[in-house]
Parts: structure tokens; sequence; C-alpha cells
């Protein structure tokens, strides 16, 4: 796990080892344990690249790396887990190695198989290659943008690329702006822009997940689309309880791979479903597995960040979790004394518009560091492609409401309904009839999903009223029209809007402490496996989740693993809004910048948010709504 850069001058103007290393060590956060860069002369490219070192801590492991006499030079972020049995046969063609990295694996694979090598790879990645003899770079990203890749092209003069945004702002002769247009779409819904390869900055786009770029001198070709998850459906298990088996054996493996490291690994937990059910799978993989090459002795801790006396805390689960597999438990309060300081520099490296404060997946990070971790093992993914979230259950209702299947409706409802905290459930239970009660359309389930009582927030806007229809960046954009509504609003979740921005959110909150974070979720055999099975086995019998939890039947605690309340890792901002926030957002609402900004109506704004701060009435909603403007304000106040 790494941060990488690269530069190529287009105009012909040489490169120097200056701007190369300004840009590249922009990074740094990504990548504290070494330095590497190479410049192609001829060519006017440069590559760089912030290393973390996980496999192979030798200086062997430095990059950029070559191959192949030096024709090809590689900057990579991420991980191929399958890089052993890879190795096994790349050395069965007579390819030999000096290094234990997967980086060497990846550049043998490129030589062998060109392209197509990107189907061999189990893992997370962002990748470039120059070929110094075709005098092109390869430019690929895994099959589900797990690792970030950003670029942009100014023909005639640059084509540059980086992990992260943030390192534009320290390339030399290139001036960053806003795009208005896309800052408001994205405050609007921050799920926007991450899922088709736009930010929010004018001219920087990113590569979209399962595609790769060949760039050429003064013409980088259009994104070619390698990985399609309808194209790499499978058959299934007939019997429910052997497609749990087939789930679980799945996971296992994929967990196998995820804990190859050569430094230790923890796992963050919440107390929730999916983050248990990885620690947990640890403790139950690790006590039943022979082979453990490549594993570290060091594993067996969580990592559990806590808010006191505020909805958002969840220790209690955690305790359980952690006591059932008699493994260690390291629990974080935030340092409230630095809590402003933090959201501000956090927000502001984050370098995009987000839902809500990164410091509750920070503060786990920065703790994990603190301790001598470089890996953490995450459960991001279950709750995009099996049912998680509310309005995904309400689409699986809808499904079965068009068919009037009135026993599946009531057990989606009580599903629903469970979702919820006690003393709510028969409020959310009449809000979710009456919304059903005149057959709603799914488009108008959505519309509900995103209203707000703060629209007229959103309505002093400026360019809040464009329809923004942006051009496809892929040269075949996924198209899910042949599913039905249900399972195409949960195939749109993973793949289009919620999991990307979630991807980029744990990306920037761990990497901003030097952390690479693992999902074995993620794994494409498994997801694969997933979006085959029918919607039964994900949603039913009163449960989200459904064949996740009855995999997990005796490899966690029962009263976790049928846990239905829904809670997840977020920032306390309702709290926090009406106490220790309050002062910052009255000063910054109130700030010159704010008010004057060309993004939105400072002015109504500032009084709506005085109002509520003095009074302190902030609702959670409204939170929520007012959050992403004070993240595009803080964003544009530092630009």
């Amino acid at each position: 796990m790494c941060g990488i850069a690269g530069i190529w001058n287009l105009n012909k103007e040489p490169l120097t080892e200056h701007k190369l290393k300004k840009f590249t060590d922009s990074l740094s956060h990504r990548g504290p344990d070494g330095a590497g860069y190479y410049i192609d002369k001829a060519s006017n490219l440069g590559l760089g690249h912030r290393r973390l070192s996980i496999l192979d801590l030798s200086i062997a492991g430095k990059q950029p790396m070559n191959f192949a006499n030096e024709r090809y030079w590689i900057s990579y972020n991420g991980e191929v887990f399958n890089f052993i049995e890879l190795r096994s046969e790349l050395k069965n063609q007579g390819y030999t190695f000096v290094t234990e990295t997967d980086t060497e694996i990846i550049l043998a694979a490129y030589h062998c198989w060109g392209v197509d090598c990107l189907n061999k790879f189990n893992g997370m990645w962002a990748m470039a290659i120059w070929d110094s003899v075709e005098k092109n770079l390869f430019l690929a990203r895994d099959r589900f943008g797990i690792k970030p890749l950003f670029y942009s092209f100014i023909p005639n003069s640059i084509f540059a690329f980086a992990s992260e945004t943030y390192a534009f702002k320290f390339l030399e002769n290139y001036k960053r702006s806003f795009n208005e247009k896309n800052v408001a779409l994205q405050i609007k819904d921050p799920n926007t822009l991450e899922g088709i390869g736009y930010t929010i900055f004018e001219n920087i786009y990113q590569l979209l997940p399962g595609h790769y770029m060949i760039v050429s001198e003064n013409k980088p070709n259009q994104q070619k689309r390698w990985w399609n998850t309808l194209d790499n459906l499978q058959d299934v298990p007939l019997k429910y309880e052997d497609q749990v088996e087939k789930f679980k054996e799945l996971l296992i493996n994929s967990m196998q791979l995820r804990l190859r490291s050569d430094v230790p690994v923890a796992t963050a937990l919440s107390g929730g479903v999916d983050s248990s059910s990885v620690f947990c799978s640890l403790n139950y993989m690790m006590k039943h597995m022979q082979n453990k090459e490549r594993m570290p002795s060091n594993w067996q801790q969580a990592f559990v960040a806590t808010f006191p006396d505020t909805l958002s805390d969840e220790r209690k689960f955690a305790e359980k979790v952690v006591d059932f597999t008699s493994l260690k438990g390291t629990y974080i309060t935030l340092d409230d004394r630095n809590l402003l300081g933090q959201i501000i520099e956090t927000t502001v490296k984050s370098d995009s518009i987000i839902g809500a404060p990164i410091v509750a997946s920070f503060m786990i990070y920065e703790a994990m560091r603190k301790s001598g971790i470089s890996v953490s093992m995450d459960g991001h993914g279950v709750d995009e492609m099996l049912y998680g979230y509310p309005w995904l259950v309400k689409a699986a209702y809808n499904y079965y409401n068009v068919k009037n299947d009135i026993t599946n409706m009531q057990d989606i409802e009580q599903t629903y309904v469970d979702l919820f905290y006690d003393d709510t459930k028969e409020i959310m239970r009449k809000q979710f009839r009456n919304e059903f009660a005149k057959k709603s359309s799914l488009q108008n389930i959505k519309n509900k999903i995103k209203s707000t009582p703060l629209n007229t927030i959103y309505e002093k806007i400026k360019n809040n009223n464009t329809v923004s229809i942006l051009p496809q960046l892929s040269d075949k954009p996924y198209n899910s029209s042949n599913l039905n509504s249900s399972e195409k609003m949960l195939f749109d979740c993973f793949h289009k809007s919620t999991l990307p921005e979630i991807l980029k959110i744990f990306d920037r909150s761990s990497m901003q402490n030097s952390i690479e974070v693992r999902m074995p979720f993620m794994d494409y055999r498994l997801v694969s496996y997933v979006f085959s099975l029918p919607m039964s086995s994900k949603i039913g019998n009163g449960y989200t989740k459904r064949i996740l939890r009855d995999a997990m039947q005796g490899i966690m605690p029962n009263d976790i693993r049928e846990r239905k309340l829904k809670v997840g890792l977020m920032a306390p901002m309702y709290d926090w809004f009406n106490t220790k926030m309050g002062e910052v957002i009255i000063d910054e609402v109130n700030s010159t910048a704010f008010l004057n900004s060309d993004l939105w109506n400072g002015k109504e704004i500032a009084t709506y948010a005085t109002q509520k701060s003095k009074s302190k009435t902030w609702q959670g909603d409204e939170c929520s709504a007012f959050w992403t403007i004070f993240n595009a304000h803080l964003l544009q106040k530092n630009n």
C-alpha cells in the first residue's frame, strides 16, 4: 500500500526531479517508509512512489521497480493477494524472481499476458506501467475501485496522475480550481461523483473501477472496461443450505489470502455484524488452517472507536465479540481537547465533499499506527450487496409489493422496522406504511430517501437547479436494466454510488495514518457469487444480510449475529453540533469566505446555521445536510 504519482511533460519540456519529488512527496502520509523516483529523460516522463512496506520489507521492494532489462517501470499502490500462486505459475513459464514482492509478480504477469494479466489478479490496486520501448503508459485499477487513481490531461502540455486529488495542489505550473456544477451535485448528494469517475475539481478525473487506460504521447485513450460483474455471474447451488456453505468457503479463502503480510495485522471492529464477522472469522480460520505461509503471528487484536453517552457508541457490542474470541480489544475515545482541529484537518486532507466528518474512522487508524500496526482487516461491502441499508430494504419491499406477495411484504416490513431503536419502531412502521399506501414507484422511494428538512438550504446552493448529465468516461458503462427493480438498486449501490463513496472515505482516513485496509468481502469471487444469488438468500426470514448471518453460525456470538439494529461507524454529529462545534460553526459561516462564496448564498445559510447553533436545536438530518456545505467551505478556504 503506497502513494503513487507520475508526470509526463507533453510539451517537450525537460522534467526535473524537483518537480516530480514535490508532486510525489505530497503523498508521504500514504508511504512513510521510503520514496523512489524514475525519470525517462528522452520522453520527459517521471514516476514517483511513496512506500508503505507490507511485503518484503527489504530495499529490494523499492519502487519504481523495473523489469525486462529496464523496459518496464512500475509505480503501484495496493496488494495482489494471490501473488504466491501466480509466482509458481510464472516460474513454470520460465520466469525468475529476485524479490519477495507482489510488485515483481505484476511486472512479470504484464510481460507474459499483457492487459489480460488483470484477470489473473485477486486484490486491490492502482498501477502505472511505463513501456520505455513502445513509449506508452498503462494505467489500471482493481475491479471495484478499492484503491484510487486520479489523473489530469492538458493537450500539448501535461498528463499527470496521483493517488489523491490533494497531490495536484503541489504540481508545479498547474492551477487547481473547483468545478462549481460538480460541487453543487456533491453537496446535495455526496454519492454522486465517485462511481462515475468525476471529482469536484476542474479537469481532474478518476480511472474508473474495473478499467484500464493506455496513454501514448499527447493522446490518452478512452477508459476501457476489463471487468463487468454481470459478465461473471455464477451457477449457484439450488438448496439454501448449500448456498450458505459455499458463501462461508469463499469468505474464509478470501481471508486466508488477505492475511498474507510481513507486518502485524489488526481489525477495525464496530460491534456490528460485518466487522464482527471479519474478526470472528479470523479467529475461526487461524484455529483450523494448517498452511500459514506469509501470515503474521500478530493478528489477534481489534480496535474499537467509542463515543460515550451518544447513540453512536457501540462499545458494549464490540466487547461481546472480543470476549467471545478471547482476543485483545483496544478501545479508543476521541480526545475532545483537539476535536475541532481534527475535524478541520481531516476534512481538508480528505480533499472531497463527504456526508459526515471522517474523525470516527480516522481515530481507529491513528490508534493502530501508534500501536505499530500497518494493516487493518475491515468489513466493507456487505451492506451494499446484502440489503444492509433501510432504502435497500424498502426497495425489496417495493418489489414484493408490485407482485402483491403478501407474505414477503410482511416479512420485509418487519425487517425494516427492526433496523431502528425500540422507542422509534412504531413511528417508523407508520411512516413506512404511509409511504407505500399510494403504491410508490421505486423512483419516488429514491426521492423520499434523499429528501431532507433542509431542502431550503439546498435551494441556496448556486448551480443547484442545473441538470448536469456528465459524459460517460467508460467505453462500456454498467447497464443493470435487465435486473429486477430491487436488484438493480442493489447493484447500483455497490458499483456506482454508496460503496464507491465509502471506499473513498476509508482510503482517506486510513492512508492519512499510513494504514492499509483489506476487505475480505470485496474478493471478486465472493462478489460475483453474491450477485448470482436469489434475492431471498440476501434478505428474508426477518433479516438483512441473511446468508452472512447463517454462514457465521457457531463462529460469532449469536446475539451479535442476530442483531438487527443498524448504527454503523459514524461521528455523533447531532451531539457535536449542539455542543463542541457550535461556536466554530458560527465563526465560519459568518466569515468573509463563507458569506462571499461563489458556490452558495452565504448570508441566508449563515443566518440559518447561526440560529440553530445558538439555540442548540440542530437535528440529525439537518446536521447531515449542513455538513456537506460546511465541508465544501473548508475545502474552498484551504484550496
